[in-house]
């Protein structure tokens, strides 16, 4: 038997704790994994360290890496002879690390030299040694996962931050509809100014701050648009919300005459008192779109805001995050390629409005007021006065939206785009990233100044539009 390091001999006692082994990606992915046990015991394998350590100034994970670190030298300073530390969560958890206890009867044809191969056959060395206790390997690598249940190892992905499948397409459904009364659609009318058309909000309508229904009399016509504004509910017409002289579009008149998210879409995003708005959408909804138009009309016509901050998430084949290479090159040159989709929509509203004919795209980023920003430079950079859009964050952890949130000024925007069902790093998926968290979040704790909407019909092209309905690659991600 190899040489075991670490005292694990309290595993031999007689209790209902199982033991959670936890893979690197858990603890890259939430620092916090190791208090979200309960009373249960967690390992922590220290060949997982030297992961952990290699990954300390990665520019995307790197914050977490140093976090975890910091936290787990807090605790492992006190472990004693007993093998273990008691976790500070509340519930008495247990905490370990795991060395030695490598497994002989680990299959010959897997090679030990390769760290994911060594941690499985430590739990497995586990379950020989101590074989009253459960034993649970917990990682978001699915191909480890399968190589768990054919050796009969227990495992489970990490399921804190996570949704269910059912939930997340509950996002993409039609806007509601209200029925009026006549007496108040009267209601409405209580003034000539269209910006105060406004009826008191009724509790039975439960909807959230800021949430846009559709709004029909009494013979079920479209009667107008609302928004729901603390006590009332604000009126709108559909007819005349427009970005940049731009009206809500529709591309398939077969099973749509209106496209009400893209109406309440730009609505909030004209909305000074919404300051952070959250637009979820698959790919050619029009998030990008609305998102440029509104904060340009924003910026250069109504003079509210300085600047405008465009952040994107940078997934490389090596790196999660912001790397952008070390070739010359000034890092807003390295940016433009990995931000093609502002930039075609900066060039678009540049070259269509006469306001900008003068300026021209290049001239906007050359001046500053419209600037690219790369993750990784969130925490120096300043966020005041502008409005921000942050797009693809589902490419983005939950660590790294909160980074960007908590450097936002008193007079700036923050606009959120994503596709939660296009994933690019190995270290999420579409159930727990920084788009589907401040959704969730922002459902759960709200607040006067947050707004969500889930763009659903495809605009961009009758082809985008096959493409989308037709094609469904299986794609499986690590």
């Amino acid at each position: 038997m190899n040489a075991n390091i670490i005292n694990l001999s309290f595993l031999a006692k007689n209790d209902n704790r199982y033991v959670y082994i936890l893979d690197t990606n858990v603890l890259l992915h939430d620092p916090a994994s190791i208090f979200r046990f309960d009373e249960h015991i967690v390992m922590i394998p220290v060949i997982a360290l030297e992961e952990i350590d290699a990954k300390k100034n990665d520019p995307g994970i790197g914050y977490n890496a140093r976090d975890i670190s910091q936290k787990l030298e807090k605790l492992s300073s006190r472990i004693s002879e007993s093998g273990y530390v008691v976790i500070p969560n509340g519930k008495d958890g247990l905490l370990s690390f795991l060395t030695g206890y490598v497994s002989e009867t680990f299959p010959r044809e897997l090679d030990l030299n390769y760290k994911d191969n060594m941690m499985l056959s430590q739990v497995l060395g586990l379950r020989e040694n101590f074989n009253t206790r459960r034993f649970i390997f917990v990682t978001k690598d699915r191909n480890l996962r399968i190589k768990c249940h054919a050796m009969g190892i227990q495992t489970e992905d990490y399921k804190h931050d996570k949704i269910s499948e059912e939930y997340l397409s509950s996002f993409f459904q039609p806007t509601e509809e209200i029925i009026l009364s006549s007496e108040e659609i009267n209601e409405i009318f209580t003034t000539k100014d269209v910006k105060n058309w406004k009826i008191s909000y009724r509790k039975k309508w439960r909807l959230r701050e800021n949430q846009g229904v559709v709004l029909k009399d009494p013979n079920n016509e479209l009667f107008g648009m609302g928004i729901r504004n603390g006590d009332t509910l604000q009126y709108f017409d559909y007819h005349s919300i427009k970005v940049l002289s731009t009206p809500p579009k529709v591309l398939d008149y077969n099973n749509y005459s209106f496209n009400y998210e893209q109406a309440i879409c730009m609505f909030q995003a004209l909305d000074e008192s919404v300051k952070v708005q959250i637009i979820i959408g698959r790919a050619g909804t029009g998030k990008t779109h609305i998102a440029m138009a509104a904060a340009m009309e924003k910026v250069f016509k109504e003079k509210k805001y300085e600047s405008i901050k465009l952040i994107k998430p940078i997934v490389t084949k090596s790196r999660l995050g912001e790397d952008v290479g070390f070739l010359p090159g000034s890092l807003r040159r390295k940016l433009i390629p990995k931000m093609r989709p502002f930039i075609e929509k900066l060039r678009q509203f540049s070259d269509d409005d006469l306001l900008f004919s003068d300026a021209g795209y290049q001239k906007l980023l050359d001046s500053g007021v419209i600037e690219l920003i790369n993750l990784a430079d969130v925490r120096g950079a300043d966020l005041s006065d502008a409005i921000v859009i942050f797009d693809e964050a589902q490419n983005a952890n939950p660590f790294q939206m909160r980074t960007l949130g908590t450097r936002l000024g008193e007079n700036t925007k923050l606009i959120v785009l994503g596709d939660p069902t296009q994933i690019d790093s190995i270290y999420l998926d579409k159930y727990s990233n920084a788009l589907i968290n401040l959704y969730l979040n922002s459902i759960k704790n709200p607040a006067p100044f947050l707004a969500q909407v889930c763009l659903i019909q495809m605009v961009r092209s009758h082809t985008s539009q096959w493409f989308e309905e037709v094609i469904h690659p299986s794609r499986e991600q690590k």
